[in-house]
């Protein structure tokens, strides 16, 4: 039940089209760490929107690739107490499956043009559906965008069209502007992939790529497999890496404290590089 799959009604170079069923995996307790990072990347993302703008003194322009059903701006005008109108001027979120212009089926407006629904309108919101495989410029000024994000996206395409639209992606973002990049983190072998995969990025080979735009903020694992953990932190202990993770003491705590799948994404945190998975924050050169 981790995504749902939908037959493309255009799709000329066999990208994946799939998404976490989030809604559903809330209802049938369906939280395993692949959903919780989901959730906790929108949280994220939708504390940085505040935050930027409070370091900025004005709402955000913003844009999201792979949009799915716009979860960062839900979470954003579910969960936080706020003028919406002071973190987001605009929005734009691009996908390439028009059943993102329908309404969630959980919520007010189910089933209707989300552009009619009252939350989204609070974030001047719409929704453009472009396969950017095909093509990877985006309809929005030079230099216009403050925060561009997108979450597991790269992985459902082929590695020879990402290139493309996240140069214009930097095109669009202003000077200085913040990005978030989630992606899974392949050990090297693209071999066994989940099926609705296309490409993996390695951790070294993704870090060159966003280079070419960015500058790398912070990199952190989302998820991770716990043999995984316990070996770099083995590693840290006896001074093989350049970073400090996890203590023995702190481990024990968060073992104590959370259940085998939250610890799986609490503990990823200081292990991106032998994480399942990773979430980068970049600031465009």
């Amino acid at each position: 039940m981790s995504s749902i799959r939908k037959k493309l009604l255009v799709n000329e170079n066999d990208s994946k089209n799939t998404r976490m069923d989030i809604a559903s995996a809330g209802v049938l307790a369906n939280w395993r760490p692949d959903e919780i990072a989901h959730m906790s990347r929108f949280d994220n993302i939708a504390s940085m929107c505040i935050e930027e703008a409070k370091r900025l003194g004005r709402p955000l322009d913003t844009f999201e690739v792979g949009c799915g059903e716009c979860w960062t701006l839900r979470n954003l005008y579910k969960a936080y107490v706020i003028k919406k109108s002071d973190v987001i001027k605009s929005y734009y979120g691009y996908d390439i499956d028009p059943m993102c212009e329908l309404e969630n089926p959980f919520w007010s407006n189910a089933g209707n043009p989300l552009k009619d629904s009252t939350w989204f309108q609070n974030f001047n919101g719409e929704i453009r559906i472009q396969d950017l495989t095909v093509d990877p410029v985006f309809k929005l000024e030079d230099e216009s965008i403050d925060f561009f994000w997108t979450t597991e996206v790269i992985e459902h395409m082929g590695r020879e069209f990402i290139a493309a639209w996240l140069d214009d992606a930097a095109r669009v973002m202003r000077p200085n502007a913040l990005a978030f990049v989630s992606t899974p983190n392949h050990d090297g072998s693209n071999d066994k992939l989940p099926e609705d995969h296309v490409y993996e990025w390695g951790f070294q080979e993704l870090k060159e790529e966003l280079e070419r735009n960015f500058e790398i903020v912070d990199v952190t694992g989302t998820f991770i497999q716990l043999p995984n953990l316990k070996k770099a932190m083995k590693k840290d202990a006896e001074g093989e890496h350049e970073w400090n993770g996890w203590t023995p003491k702190q481990f024990n705590k968060l073992q104590n404290r959370y259940g085998r799948q939250f610890l799986r994404v609490v503990a990823a945190t200081f292990y991106p590089e032998v994480a399942n998975n990773c979430s980068w924050v970049l600031r465009k050169k």
